[in-house]
């Protein structure tokens, strides 16, 4: 179903009339549509995206304002034209992708996306005919779109009724050094991490806080604790997570306390909110790898129950793992 309600695509393919930009956007067809709308998605649940804002007072979050109560082809213009102007003032070579912005609505709150979808490298053939015969020959090209489900485009999506944005990024070469395109280069955005990076800090603070207890079995907890978190309330409480991984420690208050400043000092947040399903699904998963090559998946409910997964300790030092209760085995 085509969800998008407008759309205006400004191409940049570094021709003599580039960039050109749209003076009657409108509803796209049911093809360019769907494409659209998967880009939106992936933007918003990729598991590199990151929830951000936009500065508060600054141009551009009144450029995006103006989507909310000015006609679309008059936001989408002015919005087009200051990132061009950005464009050409940092020297960010202005050719080889489309820029796309376009609005739709999700869960009864209208949306925008601003994407970036650079060209992929690729050849056409040109056939010649002289008094020699015929000359065939390949000829670089570089006008076809990356597929919706590729990785060669950045943007954001903004939930216009609350002012979130999810954003994913990509960094270029400016006249001031390396900026990330939207966040940096085009917008002033505030810093923040994906929730891949935010998971990723709070199991290295909380590893550190535990120093006397083995990976492979502290991690099989985290993600535990973590897991439970978003079950019961769909983010992940970074407290509530430490309270479980040390509900016996005598040292439990001052193991928060200090990871608590740790938290403030690296800018990470109390709650990380979870957007993307990817994540749930590495939470939902132990994964477990040997010094002999051997690796294992098991999805965390089968390595909590006793009587289907263990680990028993050997008499040499070694161990032993054990998985029962399998009713058929394959080998592939």
């Amino acid at each position: 179903m085509n969800i998008i309600a407008r759309a205006a695509i400004a191409i940049y393919d570094g021709g003599p009339m580039s960039p050109v930009f749209p003076q009657k956007p409108g509803k796209p067809d049911d093809a360019a549509g769907e494409y659209l709308s998967t880009i939106a998605e992936k933007l918003m649940n990729s598991d590199t995206s990151r929830t951000t804002c936009v500065e508060p007072g600054s141009a551009q979050e009144e450029l995006l304002r103006r989507f909310g109560h000015i006609p679309f082809a008059e936001a989408s213009s002015a919005l087009l034209a200051c990132m061009d102007d950005a464009l050409q003032a940092l020297e960010i070579p202005r050719e080889g992708f489309d820029m796309a912005v376009f609005t739709f609505e999700q869960n009864g709150d209208p949306h925008l996306c601003v994407a970036q979808l650079p060209y992929r490298n690729a050849v056409v053939h040109q056939i010649e005919t002289t008094d020699d015969g015929v000359h065939t020959m390949l000829l670089p090209h570089g006008t076809v779109l990356p597929p919706p489900g590729g990785k060669g485009y950045a943007g954001f999506v903004v939930n216009l009724s609350t002012g979130d944005i999810r954003l994913r990024d990509t960094g270029v070469l400016t006249n001031a050094g390396n900026r990330q395109l939207f966040a940096e280069a085009l917008f002033s955005m505030a810093a923040t991490r994906s929730t891949k990076e935010a998971v990723a800090a709070v199991t290295e603070m909380i590893e550190q806080a535990a120093p006397d207890v083995p990976p492979q079995e502290l991690r099989p907890a985290i993600k535990r604790a973590m897991s439970k978190s978003i079950e019961e309330k769909g983010v992940i409480d970074v407290q509530e997570v430490a309270q479980e991984i040390f509900r016996s420690d005598e040292e439990r208050e001052a193991i928060i306390a200090q990871m608590s400043q740790q938290m403030q000092e690296a800018e990470l947040e109390p709650v990380i909110p979870v957007e993307n399903k990817r994540v749930v699904a590495q939470l939902q998963k132990v994964k477990i790898r040997t010094d002999n090559g051997i690796s294992i998946t098991l999805p965390r409910t089968l390595a909590d129950d006793e009587n289907s997964f263990a680990v028993v300790a050997n008499d040499d030092g070694t161990v032993s793992i054990i998985i029962s209760r399998v009713q058929e085995l394959r080998t592939e």
